[in-house]
């Protein structure tokens, strides 16, 4: 398994050596933050969400992503404000990043437009301990400078990440398009450049009856040499449970459940599984993807309007 691991990364980072497509989550329409700027604060209310996912399970080294967003409007700033942890590992590279994300709001038809921008930082590690097939150590690799076994353990470099994005929202239906890691910053102590990453999601809220809401919705992900989309359908029973699938493409198919418990103040709780069945030919040694949400909306209470009347005898 181990070996297979190997391979796998070998073929991701063939050729020049490039940052790694960009995580992937299959609960993506309840975390436009993490990818889109542009969302902060557009719900109207504090929202936090955390997502922890387990790609290809079954052997060591496979990805694993975990996150953590909070969002909210503010009023001075005329928009939101929100920060954006992620922690993700594929095999011998490990990825923190850390963002700061602002939105300005703009009311346009019936809806609202968030213009977006977020600045942090990516934090990218090797793991000594990896080796290639043939048992050598990638630290004798010397396409990677300041290495070569000279630092016994693991190299770590960081470097600025500039995020923009617009996403539209409407009580009916959402767009959002945003591009990730501006500026394509290199980090010479590992010979990596990151690249760009275009991001496109949209989705449509569908009552079927007094008791049904489908929520259909897609998201696509570009580094324009490579391209993932994801197709998703939901439907949600009297505001309570939801149940559906998520495909993506070329990849795996997730069959998803989830329960929404509102709160007598107004905030909402939301937990959702879903399982991905890998239907590339990595499933062949996979038992599949898990991926968690928890999702807390907390009701932001707006002031008791002051209410004032005239008197004509002191007028």
């Amino acid at each position: 398994m181990k070996k297979t691991i190997i391979y796998i990364m070998l073929i991701i980072f063939s050729g020049n050596f490039v940052a790694q497509q960009d995580y992937q989550i299959t609960h993506y329409m309840f975390d436009n933050l993490s990818f889109n700027p542009g969302y902060a604060g557009m719900n109207r209310n504090i929202n936090a969400t955390m997502i922890a996912r387990q790609q290809w399970s079954g052997f060591s080294g496979s990805p694993t992503t975990a996150m953590v967003n909070i969002h909210a409007p503010v009023d001075l700033v005329r928009g939101g404000l929100g920060i954006t942890y992620v922690s993700d590992q594929l095999g011998f590279e490990k990825n923190n990043i850390a963002r700061l994300n602002y939105s300005y709001h703009l009311n346009i038809g019936s809806g609202q437009l968030g213009i977006g921008t977020s600045l942090g930082f990516i934090q990218k590690t090797i793991d000594a301990e990896w080796r290639t097939p043939s048992g050598n150590s990638w630290e004798d690799d010397s396409s990677i400078p300041g290495v070569g076994g000279t630092l016994g353990g693991s190299i770590s470099q960081s470097s600025p990440d500039i995020n923009i994005g617009l996403f539209y929202s409407t009580e009916e239906l959402y767009f959002g398009f945003s591009t990730t890691h501006i500026g394509g910053f290199s980090m010479e102590d590992l010979n990596i450049q990151n690249v760009h990453h275009y991001w496109v999601t949209a989705g449509y809220n569908y009552d079927l009856n007094a008791d049904i809401q489908l929520r259909p919705s897609i998201l696509i992900k570009s580094d324009v040499s490579s391209s993932i989309m994801d197709v998703n359908i939901h439907a949600l029973y009297r505001d309570m449970f939801w149940a559906g699938l998520n495909y993506r493409f070329g990849d795996e198919i997730a069959p998803m459940i989830g329960y929404k418990h509102p709160f007598s103040d107004g905030s909402i709780l939301r937990i959702g599984y879903a399982y991905g069945i890998t239907t590339s030919v990595i499933g062949n040694y996979s038992n599949g993807s898990h991926d968690i949400m928890l999702n807390y909306n907390f009701k932001i209470s707006k002031p008791v309007p002051v209410e004032k009347s005239k008197n004509p005898r002191f007028l």
